[in-house]
């Protein structure tokens, strides 16, 4: 299967994408009205979803930084003991600082995101009718994003600041293979303003132009992007931040940093195929039939989604070889690019392979339904907590008082300039802390709440839960309320 077309300047392998964008029809109002369903069911469901609790550590840390911001504090997170752009280098999480000024909290920060996500497929949607689709084609990749449980998954997993990339990669890619300069420059930079892993697809994308014709436009583009990342990555260790951190999560059993992990995988290159295969061949596959297969219709484009697939894939780190976090979300906006650029080659196909390609997506969003099902009937956490009675324990806790607390409550103490994960401040936790232990002896002092809970202290710490809760009442903190396995504790 070929993807030769020729465009009014040089002759590529790219189909004829027309500046003027077609007009309106009915089925682009139709991806706009499913987008909007979307947008608003996805707002409620996190929405919801935050009110029972069921958010925690990655939520907790951008409340906390968006309030910092919103006040004209030092955005310096207590619950990772990192500055913002020590963590992840993520400048544009400022442009959310007006959603705090407005009072609106987490519940405005999950419903930006979905409509962030949900913005993706009116962009798929017009990425598809520029590269030469129907409109009736062009809306079939943009509906199976919206219906697609992995898209939903990340939707659920909390806040992350780069569930708005998705949107302006599709936007990228339309600008860059229209020529389209000013937006393109202003897609990407927003896009890599939110975390620099995203410059390494942004890599790929000018790499891609390049290989479809826009020549200067793509070493631009792949340069600038492997600088941002480079200069992302310095700015970071500058600030004595998380590559270590996540360097030795990346490394697991194979070393200490990045490079270990690969210089292990070089040495055994059967064991890390094994390991690849077992944990991400199955997910990998999940992701590409998301397209419905369609992504095959222009494969060149199907290596958009190889940098974070290929990060995942070698990683030991365990989320990142599922699909229930956020880790795959950008493999999978690689893969619905390739679908909509090539699904106009529907358009060729005999009465047989129409039919084929209807059979299988009308199974896929069976699939989807199914899969989206389970992926919400899976708990988040260990035990279940009444959220009213959780709500009410919690009020005894004073607004601005220095608290630290187990994940699943984080997000609903985040509003303050000292919260921290349980253990810490008592128990310093080794994961890239730019906190010494002196510092943290003193912050453990004026820590006057904990929310404690065994169970869920399990998972985040490794010692023993009982030796720390004899710690707190050594320190002369009573239990002063509780919500089933939770207990608040007060210093007296």
């Amino acid at each position: 299967m070929t993807e030769s077309v020729s465009t009014r300047v040089v002759t590529t392998s790219e189909p004829t994408i027309r500046v003027r964008l077609p007009a309106a029809s009915a089925w682009s109002a139709a991806v706009w009205a499913a987008a909007a369903v979307y947008a608003l069911l996805l707002s409620v469901e996190s929405i919801r979803d935050h009110n029972q609790f069921e958010t925690a550590f990655d939520t907790a840390i951008y409340d906390q930084l968006l309030w910092l911001l919103a006040h004209g504090h030092d955005p310096f997170s207590t619950i990772v003991g990192r500055t913002m752009l020590a963590d992840h280098f993520q400048p544009g999480l400022v442009l959310l600082t007006p959603l705090y000024w407005l009072g609106l909290g987490v519940p405005g920060m999950l419903a930006a995101q979905a409509i962030g996500l949900a913005l993706t497929a009116p962009a798929l949607y017009v990425l598809a009718r520029a590269a030469g689709a129907t409109p009736a084609l062009a809306s079939l990749p943009a509906f199976l994003w919206l219906v697609c449980p992995w898209v939903a998954s990340a939707n659920l997993f909390e806040f992350r600041p780069s569930s708005f990339a998705p949107a302006l990669l599709v936007v990228s890619a339309l600008a860059a293979l229209q020529g389209r300069s000013v937006l393109l420059v202003l897609a990407t930079v927003l896009a890599l303003s939110l975390k620099e892993d995203v410059a390494l697809m942004y890599v790929m994308l000018g790499l891609l132009v390049v290989y479809h014709g826009r020549r200067r436009m793509g070493v631009i583009l792949a340069f600038g992007s492997a600088a941002w990342f480079v200069a992302s990555s310095l700015v970071i260790e500058s600030l004595g931040g998380s590559l270590d951190q996540f360097g030795r999560r990346f490394a697991g059993g194979r070393g200490d940093s990045v490079a270990d992990a690969l210089a292990w995988a070089l040495a055994h290159p059967l064991e890390t195929l094994g390991d690849v295969v077992s944990q991400s061949l199955l997910g990998l596959a999940a992701l590409f039939l998301s397209t419905g297969g369609l992504a095959l219709l222009a494969p060149s484009w199907m290596l958009l989604a190889a940098p974070t697939a290929f990060h995942n894939a070698l990683s030991w780190y365990l989320p990142q070889h599922d699909l229930l976090h956020h880790y795959h979300l950008l493999t999978l906006t690689g893969f619905f690019v390739a679908a909509a650029i090539g699904i106009r080659r529907l358009s060729s196909l005999r009465r047989p392979g129409r039919l084929a390609v209807t059979g299988l997506v009308v199974a896929l969003v069976v699939f989807s339904v199914v899969a989206g099902v389970r992926i919400r009937g899976a708990p988040s956490f260990d035990s279940y907590i009444d959220p009213s009675e959780t709500q009410r324990a919690l009020e005894r806790i004073p607004a601005g008082a220095a608290v630290a607390s187990v994940p699943r409550v984080l997000p609903h103490l985040s509003r303050r300039s000292e919260v921290y994960l349980f253990p810490e401040p008592f128990v310093r936790l080794e994961w890239g802390s730019l906190l010494n232990a002196e510092e943290m002896a003193r912050r453990a002092d004026r820590v006057r709440f904990v929310v404690y809970a065994e169970i869920d202290l399990r998972r985040s710490f490794e010692g023993s839960a009982r030796d720390v809760r004899q710690m707190l009442l050594r320190e002369g903190f009573v239990v002063v309320a509780s919500a089933g396995p939770l207990q608040i504790l007060e210093r007296r």
